[in-house]
């Protein structure tokens, strides 16, 4: 009896290995710019693959001849990544100290559905998975992050910075929804210094008619400032930029800029790769000036401290969408998986910013409310 009850913990553990291994290789694939007939397929088969994983128990030396040895080495590995590989990032993930770039942190939460009853729903292709039980998508956070920026200018100590990304205008949540969240940014952060918006707008052709009601109501002392998402790419980009535009948005796209907040001339960079082409060449950009960067992956924060950006704002990831218990976050749509998932996160010099974004073309989250965050910046040494 107890030999089983082993084999049976072995099996089940050998199982979680070989969803962590093969969910890693499916989040990388999404943090890379591969058509989406290619990976909406893949994440299809990838899924197939980790329900099917008991087939192997029906493995036999005879069965498969050569073949059998390569099964049993995979089976060793898959034990390996779950006895041990998983639960120590688990492990790590969850006694990791609070970033000393985070000042502080407040967080409130809107529930829109209770405000606005079925109307929030909408007439998107995913409604009905919208209403789900426990469904967190009408939920909303509005979280205020006060963040120690290395090299800030000292005229920006006290700057407010509004990060909105992945609004994913198609219908579910419906523009009501979207409406009553921005009546809330404007009764709750009234005027902020500068607005950013993180990409990924819309995900039909016929949504680009929202960005003007919907965003050009937000404003800023200083200035607004856009780029565009990989979902964008695929519903006309050059239109949703000049939407953005007409909105009131600088849009940045895939390049630099100096722009001047409260008199202080900075580099703003745009990086909306890999879907846009190559990184940005910032090899003309002014020297000496305070550079940040808004860019809608997490994954070019590296990218961002090799050219000394010193503040990353992006979105992309949704916080994973859905969170487990003790676990958190499984698919994240990026190269380094779940290492940058939401919240902020210090990579060398640079302070990284990551939203969880407003919606999805899925609409379904599951302990990872939509978010709206106001960013305070203060010096590092003040923090200090």
């Amino acid at each position: 009896m107890g030999k089983q009850v082993l084999l049976w913990a072995a099996f089940l553990v050998a199982w979680v290995g070989h969803a962590c291994v093969l969910t890693a290789l499916l989040n990388n694939a999404y943090g890379r710019p591969f058509p989406k007939a290619f990976l909406k397929p893949l994440r299809l088969v990838t899924g197939a693959v980790i329900l099917a994983f008991p087939l192997l128990n029906l493995a036999t030396a005879d069965a498969l001849g050569p073949a059998f040895d390569a099964v049993v080495a995979y089976y060793g590995v898959c034990l390996v990544f779950g006895g041990v590989v998983f639960p120590v990032i688990t492990a790590v993930r969850l006694l990791r100290a609070r970033p000393g770039a985070l000042v502080s942190e407040t967080t409130h939460t809107l529930d829109v559905r209770a405000d606005l009853g079925p109307a929030v729903v909408g007439d998107g292709k995913w409604r009905r998975v919208a209403t789900l039980l426990l469904n967190d998508v009408f939920r909303v956070d509005f979280t205020d992050w006060t963040l120690a920026v290395p090299e800030l200018p000292p005229a920006w100590e006290g700057l407010t910075v509004l990060l909105l990304s992945d609004l994913h205008f198609h219908g579910t949540p419906s523009r009501a929804f979207f409406e009553r969240v921005l009546a809330e940014v404007r009764t709750r952060w009234p005027t902020p210094d500068v607005v950013c918006l993180g990409g990924d707008y819309v995900d039909t052709d016929t949504h680009h008619t929202w960005i003007a009601p919907l965003l050009g109501g937000v404003s800023a002392t200083e200035g607004k400032f856009a780029i565009l998402g990989n979902h964008d790419d695929h519903h006309r980009p050059e239109a949703l930029r000049a939407e953005l535009e007409a909105a009131g948005y600088t849009v940045v796209s895939n390049r630099w800029r100096e722009v001047t907040v409260r008199g202080v001339p900075t580099v703003l960079v745009g990086h909306e790769g890999p879907w846009f082409g190559p990184p940005p060449d910032l090899s003309g950009a002014p020297a000496g000036l305070f550079r940040w960067c808004l860019s809608h992956t997490p994954d070019n924060v590296y990218w961002g401290g090799a050219n000394g950006v010193r503040l990353m704002l992006s979105g992309h990831v949704h916080g994973g969408q859905i969170r487990l218990p003790v676990v958190g976050s499984i698919f994240v749509p990026s190269v380094y998986g779940r290492r940058f998932d939401a919240g902020v996160f210090q990579a060398g010099r640079t302070v990284l910013a990551v939203g969880r974004g407003l919606s999805g073309k899925e609409p379904l989250r599951f302990r990872c409310r939509p978010q709206v965050v106001r960013i305070t910046l203060t010096t590092a040494e003040r923090a200090g």
